[in-house]
């Protein structure tokens, strides 16, 4: 949690002017954000925080009109979002979709604000391009990097909208899990959409021999094992196969369901895809819409791409840098909003790059 200094003398005197009371409600919001209710009962936990909310506002949220509650948001809606900033921030860090977890192990994290440095090594091996992208239209900047280098990546704003949410909570709409989910939301649509997409343009550096381009059928499967095969004798380690859900279907469509045992059937009709194809593991991408949208990250060229990677813990090519501290603006306040409306957010920087400096493979599928 922040030091003292960093909250003003309305925040310090609503907590007694003890710090242990703030670490002890910091605590009490971070058990909430994440539904661990111990020392209190959820319904005793939200209205201990709402209540405290109150007090730095200096009103009854919930029985203020609309006027006296942007009156005490102008006044005190830096204060609020001081003490929330910690628990938006442990969420960015901890917060990841469960259902998407094998594939973060391929991306390799920098929290600056744990004391990591922003700073990647790259050493003498058979790829080395880097990716970076700018803002949130995820355009890829290619270029080269010298073995044996230490390189950095690039990082831009990303904004979380604040004050409608906030009312939210303190009119008892939503619990404070449910508070700190809708603010995190747009934080991982949007990371996902540029970690899916740095994930599936890191082709773009691989020799031809590498890729396999060919339809995917029964007939083609003796073709496709015998270049899994030569990809994890290039690479000298076992390999698994990475793609989209409908991608990693197709290819083990290509195995006669009447030759499947009962194990298989029963693994199918429970996840609708097996763990294995012909002995190699499969690890199917779960969709992700992109930020905001109902559109599907992946491209149609996309959803036609199996890599063909190695299995090595060291093998992360995605590279994602987190400046940790959040900061806190505003528009709307100042009556310049036509509507009315009022604008807060907390605002976060990181950045996303792709770094490939170990061989691996691809099937394209063309039909």
């Amino acid at each position: 949690m922040k030091d003292i200094t960093c909250f003003s003398a309305n925040v310090l005197a609503q907590f007694d002017n003890k710090y242990d009371n703030m670490l002890e409600f910091n605590s009490l919001m971070m058990d909430a954000s994440n539904s661990v209710y111990e020392k209190y009962s959820k319904e005793d936990t939200q209205t201990i925080l709402r209540k405290q909310f109150d007090k730095i506002l200096g009103l009854n949220f919930k029985e203020a009109n609309s006027m006296k509650r942007r009156q005490a948001w102008r006044d005190h809606n830096k204060e609020i979002a001081t003490l929330i900033e910690d628990v938006i921030a442990d969420k960015m860090n901890s917060g990841w979709n469960t259902a998407n977890a094998r594939f973060m192990e391929y991306v390799d994290e920098r929290n600056i604000a744990e004391g990591d440095a922003n700073e990647f090594f790259v050493e003498d091996n058979s790829l080395l391009t880097v990716s970076k992208f700018a803002g949130n239209h995820h355009d890829l900047i290619r270029s080269s990097v010298k073995p044996g280098k230490a390189f950095s990546i690039d990082t831009s704003f990303y904004g979380v909208k604040v004050y409608t949410d906030f009312v939210l909570f303190q009119t008892g709409k939503v619990d404070f899990a449910a508070l700190v989910d809708k603010m995190y939301k747009s934080i991982e649509e949007n990371r996902y959409a540029a970690l899916y997409t740095a994930f599936m343009g890191m082709d773009a550096s691989l020799p031809t021999d590498m890729i396999l381009q060919t339809a995917v059928s029964e007939s083609t499967k003796d073709s496709i094992i015998a270049q899994i095969e030569a990809v994890a004798a290039a690479t000298g380690k076992d390999v698994i196969l990475v793609g989209t859900r409908p991608a990693i279907q197709k290819l083990q469509g290509t195995v006669n369901y009447n030759m499947f045992s009962d194990s298989m059937k029963d693994e199918r009709n429970q996840n609708g895809i097996l763990g294995n194809w012909e002995g190699y593991e499969c690890l199917p991408l779960a969709r992700v819409n992109k930020a905001g949208t109902r559109e599907n990250v992946f491209s149609a060229e996309d959803q036609k791409k199996i890599f063909i990677l190695p299995v090595d813990p060291e093998f992360k090519p995605i590279k994602r840098v987190n400046e940790g501290d959040v900061m806190y603006y505003e528009t709307g306040m100042d009556g310049l909003k036509k509507d009315m409306t009022v604008d807060a957010e907390v605002v976060y920087q990181e950045g996303i790059g792709v770094v490939i400096n170990e061989l691996f493979g691809e099937i394209k599928i063309t039909a």
